[in-house]
């Protein structure tokens, strides 16, 4: 359709008999453009390319959402095709989904302008300016992105939604003119458009080519809730039969013809690269191994089968270059760390007279480097053909991993046909950019570089000992509080100080009503490369102010959940997940006969407030948490079934983490190399984890890392209230 090299600004155009819709508009006048507006047969405006396709009407009826988020679990694409059906007045029946190619004419603005609406609210004058001007950032940074817990809640709640809304009205409208009807004559139902007086009908797929030349409404008719079909119903989510039976197709899975393999070892530490191969005739020597080269950051070997590949590559003996990390160590990066609060610090809130009351309590929290630990290795495949380089993987952002590949092999965009598929796991581990300015994608830029300099197709693959000990990890985090208690056993002062550069204050600020609050951070990088990790910084964060909130009530003598809940207005989603997890665990303080006591936090992130409780005991083997309850609110529950299966997830995940994980550094690298040193919870030690989510009248929040910051404070307040005994420092075994 040649939308790589032009500008449409579109809903509206007829392909092959059907209807195209989306969600786009940029051009040069973005004050005026209103991008709801455009929704009609294609504008060519400029030479760039920008458009949103979420939306396909075919001649024989079907709608195709197509997504621009790639899967990882998630689920998200059943809950974007349920907002669209409900919007059109679809039979299920009809529905498909469709991944969006890695092509700047899908690139999808409306994740940063979700993001940056959730911290700014911007002046009316300012709205169109702002929404249109994130579709060209989303152009130009290449943007594809999946992640932040944005599909449903901005892709599909805002932009498709109302692309739905808007499509109905077009195709009633074509369905007016073509029967000689008023508009207000007719119905829509199941994909059809209904004359009642006539007995009449035209499907959407007759009336798509006519309706792609009709303008979009200015003012679109949402639905109103009580008229719902499909959101708000446990629909079965679409991607899960592929994967039980293993019919689902991961970058793993590429088979191309005259395919070889080839194994990494990275260089040990972080930043040095390797400057000489010792051994490489050896390496060349064993069996099936056809190359031995340097690559970024390591050595890499190419053999006829993934087993020898990776047997060769572990006998290679290398130099590598000297390095100012060489020496790195978990203990040098604390004391880093302790040193960088004790200094000059940035602001990122104060609240009242913080300065004059003086600190009657003080604790500091301590958590790790993580790991991502996808389930699926990392891994590309790489290959040449008609001018062409060929790249299968699965990333959260297509088109900027496109684009780095394109970088890595000296050729331009237009060159890279990028072959996007599920992924095994996700967690930020994918994601095209770092936090740090690192390389979070090393596995597909040495992909690219063995294939084009062997000149062969090959897949490469990470072992789980590489992925452990060149990640892109979830930073270690020291943070320091203080506090005070008034007369009546509130919080009278707040003061924290934390490590690192805060990209959301509101992760790091107390979710309280507190009169003086003062909230820093030391302003300081990583030597060490970190990236993205589920909930971000939610999961260091909730971790400390959740405990710290604990720590004040009981120095106040109060219960802790009674104490949140005086601290919070009522009716707000904080004081409604908290009463509701109190009545769904029959929530009792202190230890019981059986040494069991619960332990409560209460984190918003991401668009949803959740609070959970979590009963815990301490035996023989370590702590073990028994149950978890989880009350939700996320505004509209669009799948309630996929909401407690991403819940239940986090649990898990993020009890994985409070449990056991943490990558240790020495010697300038990561001690842990597999699930040996760096352990998951097993079935036999998950906790019975229960979900409900809570009816209000919330914006629509995000699901997919919810789950994740309250655990770990909850639990750890369970395990005081056993044995009086603080856990500020993370893993717990």
């Amino acid at each position: 359709m040649g939308l790589t090299r032009r500008l449409f600004m579109i809903t509206g155009a007829t392909v092959g008999g059907g209807l195209l819709l989306g969600v786009g508009g940029l051009g040069a006048h973005l004050l005026t453009h209103n991008r709801l507006g455009v929704q009609r047969d294609g504008h060519d405006a400029a030479d760039s390319t920008h458009i949103n396709l979420w939306m396909r009407i075919t001649a024989d009826n079907k709608i195709i959402v197509v997504n621009p988020h790639t899967d990882m679990g998630q689920g998200s694409a059943t809950g974007l095709m349920q907002i669209v059906a409900d919007e059109l007045d679809a039979d299920w029946s009809q529905m498909q989904v469709e991944q969006a190619p890695a092509d700047p004419a899908y690139s999808n603005g409306k994740v940063f302008e979700g993001f940056v609406r959730e911290m700014m609210t911007p002046p009316d004058w300012a709205s169109t300016l702002l929404e249109n001007g994130f579709y060209r950032m989303g152009d130009l940074m290449k943007a594809q992105m999946t992640g932040g817990s944005s599909a449903v809640r901005f892709t599909g709640w805002d932009a498709m939604r109302n692309a739905a809304a808007a499509t109905r009205h077009m195709l009633v409208s074509a369905a007016a003119k073509q029967l000689g009807v008023s508009e207000d004559s007719l119905t829509t139902e199941a994909g059809m458009v209904v004359h009642a007086e006539t007995g009449k009908s035209l499907s959407y797929g007759e009336l798509a080519a006519a309706a792609a030349n009709i303008d979009s409404p200015d003012d679109i008719k949402l639905k109103s809730p009580e008229d719902y079909r499909f959101v708000g119903q446990p629909i079965e989510r679409v991607d899960v039969p592929a994967k039980v039976i293993a019919n689902a197709d991961y970058g793993i899975d590429a088979d191309v013809p005259g395919m070889q393999y080839a194994a990494v070892v990275t260089s040990g530490v972080f930043g040095a690269q390797v400057k000489s191969i010792d051994n490489i005739d050896e390496v060349k020597g064993s069996r099936g191994v056809s190359d031995v080269l340097i690559v970024p950051d390591g050595v890499a070997v190419v053999a006829d089968n993934p087993w020898r590949a990776e047997k060769a590559v572990r006998t290679a003996k290398f130099t590598r270059e000297s390095h100012e990390n060489d020496n790195m160590s978990t203990e040098s990066l604390i004391t880093k760390q302790r040193d960088a609060l004790a200094g000059d610090l940035v602001s990122g809130m104060n609240v009242g007279t913080p300065q004059d009351i003086k600190a009657s309590l003080s604790a500091e929290y301590l958590v790790p480097y993580l790991a991502h630990a996808s389930l699926e290795p990392m891994n590309a495949t790489v290959w040449q053909e008609d001018n062409k380089l060929h790249i299968v993987a699965g990333v959260q952002n297509p088109l900027m991993a496109k684009a780095r590949a394109a970088k890595e092999a000296g050729v331009d965009l237009d060159d890279v046909v990028f072959h996007a598929r599920q992924m095994g796991g996700g967690f930020g581990r994918r994601v095209a950019f770092s936090m740090s300015g690192d390389e979070p994608l090393s596995w597909l830029v040495q992909a690219v570089r063995i294939a084009v300099d062997t000149g062969k197709p090959v897949k490469t693959i990470w072992s789980r000992e590489t992925d452990t000990r060149s990640d892109v990890y979830r930073p270690m985090v020291m943070a320091q509080f203080e506090g005070a208690l008034a007369d009546n056993g509130k919080p009278a002062l707040w003061r924290s100080r934390s490590y690192g550069k805060e990209m959301n204050v509101k992760a790091v600020a107390p979710p309280y009503g507190i009169d003086n609050v003062d909230v820093s951070f030391a302003d300081q990088g990583h030597p060490v490369p970190v990236g993205f990790w589920r909930s971000v910084e939610h999961s260091q964060h909730g971790f400390f102010v959740e405990s710290f909130i604990d720590e004040l009530a009981v120095a106040a003598g109060v219960d802790p959940l009674e104490y949140r809940l005086s601290l919070v207005d009522d009716n707000t989603p904080a004081a409604r997940v908290l009463a509701k997890v109190a009545e769904m665990s029959a929530w009792r303080s202190g230890a019981d006969e059986q040494g069991r006591a619960m332990g409560v936090a209460m984190v918003h992130s991401f668009g949803s407030t959740v609070a959970q409780v979590v009963e815990a005991s301490i035996t023989p083997a370590g702590p073990r948490a028994h149950r978890v309850w989880c009350a939700v609110d996320c505004g509209v529950a669009v799948n309630p079934q996929a909401i407690e299966a991403q819940v239940q997830g986090s649990v898990n995940f993020a009890l994985s983490a409070a449990l056991y994980g943490k990558c240790d550094i020495a010697n300038g690298g990561v001690v842990q190399s597999n699930f040996h040193d760096y352990r998951v919870v097993g079935m036999a030690d998950a906790p019975r984890i229960q979900v409900e989510m809570v009816a209000s009248d919330s914006a629509v929040g995000g699901v997919g890392e919810i789950g994740v910051p309250p655990l770990a404070p909850a639990f750890c307040n369970a395990l005081s209230a056993i044995d009086g005994e603080r856990r500020r420092m993370l893993p717990l075994v």
